[in-house]
């Protein structure tokens, strides 16, 4: 970390610390809350749109601008070396927060590219059966679809219920699907559409015990939820550092399994300048020849980390995140706007589809008033999507229910 991200930071980890020790009200009190200070948000903007891009930490920012004039100043591949040491602690740390080792833990550019090497890395043949859920992302969807008209593998969509009551619905919904063809199951752990929480634990061990390959896209989980890819029994995870992480833009994680990785066929092969162990090596190192990349990211990568720890960690944030979505769900609610959903943390978390008159058109009128959020669609239903994260307070929550209602 860099001297200037170190100060700003020691000068709110204790304030921070004690604010998410204390609860969510306690740490959003009021609009200048302790934790929406430590971002850069403009203090007119309401921002709940956490699933399509986070703010970072104003101290993520400052590493990362001081790192970028320090390499404009020394590009050379002598000053860059220190970057190798820099990934290795990001591994670990990264890891050791989702109960993986190190070495199974890659960075990429973003959570697409990450999914890439699996939907593309995969060894499949013409017959072999892909099951994924109907809410995936296109990262997580297309090249699937390709490689279906490409090699002739058959795709079978999972489609539980937009509104689904009990968990046992949403993991039938996934594997009354599997047979002896299927090799590949790939979800999205919370849709970015409507919200649902797939039951990744059971449908992780049912893989397991069909030697299914089991890839989860976390993108709208990692950094909110308390990821343990050992429990889930996945084969591989992707994500991204610029969503619910609150890391700079630039930054992807790909977790897979030890046992995996001679199975699957890295993305791309480039300069391999992060490569730390020998050229050949078979672990999580294999998906990081990647060619140039955004290396002044990393040290903001490492502060966003640092103050990730501030806030209480994996544990504490989603405690926040959490709260947080809950209070969004019931003031909305309160003023009779219809949320997709029960709200059961089991099934539903920080993603939420709110039923709007007159949407998309007054997406546009909210954000003249400066409430930004998105625009999703589940079925023949256009909704806005509402995903609060840490940074927000409950007078911004109470904005946006009220400015929803005035559309």
């Amino acid at each position: 970390m860099t001297d200037i991200s170190r100060r700003l930071l020691i000068q709110g980890a204790a304030g921070l610390a004690a604010a998410a020790t204390a609860g969510p009200v306690a740490a959003q009190s009021a609009r200048g809350g302790s934790i929406r200070s430590r971002f850069a948000l403009d203090p007119n903007l309401v921002y709940v749109n956490a699933a399509n891009l986070c703010p970072t930490f104003l101290t993520a920012i400052a590493a990362e601008k001081a790192e970028s004039a320090a390499l404009q100043a020394n590009p050379s591949q002598e000053y860059r070396r220190k970057y190798n040491d820099m990934v290795a602690t990001i591994h670990a740390r990264i890891g050791k927060n989702i109960n993986a080792p190190a070495a199974t833990i890659a960075l990429t550019r973003n959570g697409s590219e990450a999914s890439g090497n699996v939907t593309r890395g995969v060894t499949l043949k013409a017959g072999d059966e892909v099951i994924l859920g109907h809410e995936n992302h296109p990262s997580n969807t297309l090249w699937w679809q390709r490689r279906a008209k490409l090699e002739g593998i058959v795709i079978k969509t999972a489609k539980p219920a937009d509104e689904p009551k009990t968990m046992q619905e949403v993991l039938d919904a996934y594997i009354s699907l599997a047979g002896p063809r299927t090799k590949v199951l790939a979800l999205s752990h919370q849709t970015n559409l409507g919200g649902i929480i797939a039951p990744v634990n059971e449908i992780g061990r049912f893989c397991r015990s069909k030697n299914i390959w089991f890839h989860v896209d976390a993108a709208q989980t990692f950094g909110w939820k308390k990821i343990d890819v050992a429990a889930m029994a996945c084969d591989s995870l992707a994500a991204s550092t610029h969503k619910w992480m609150m890391g700079p833009i630039g930054g992807g994680v790909l977790y897979v399994r030890a046992e995996r990785i001679p199975e699957l066929n890295p993305l791309m092969m480039s300069v391999d300048y992060y490569h730390s162990g020998p050229r050949d090596a078979v672990d999580g190192q294999a998906f990081e020849y990647l060619g140039q990349r955004p290396d002044a990211m990393l040290p903001g990568l490492l502060a966003a980390l640092d103050e990730r720890d501030a806030l209480g960690g994996e544990d504490g944030i989603e405690k926040i995140a959490r709260a947080n979505a809950e209070a969004m769900r019931k003031k909305l609610s309160a003023k009779g706007i219809k949320v997709i959903g029960s709200g059961d943390p089991a099934l539903w978390g920080t993603v939420l589809a709110a039923d709007i008159k007159g949407l998309p058109d007054s997406a546009k009128i909210l954000y003249g008033k400066k409430l930004a959020a998105s625009i999703t669609h589940i079925g023949d239903k256009t909704l806005l999507r509402i995903s609060p994260h840490v940074y927000n307070t409950p007078d911004e929550l109470d904005q946006v229910a009220s400015l929803v209602t005035m559309s």
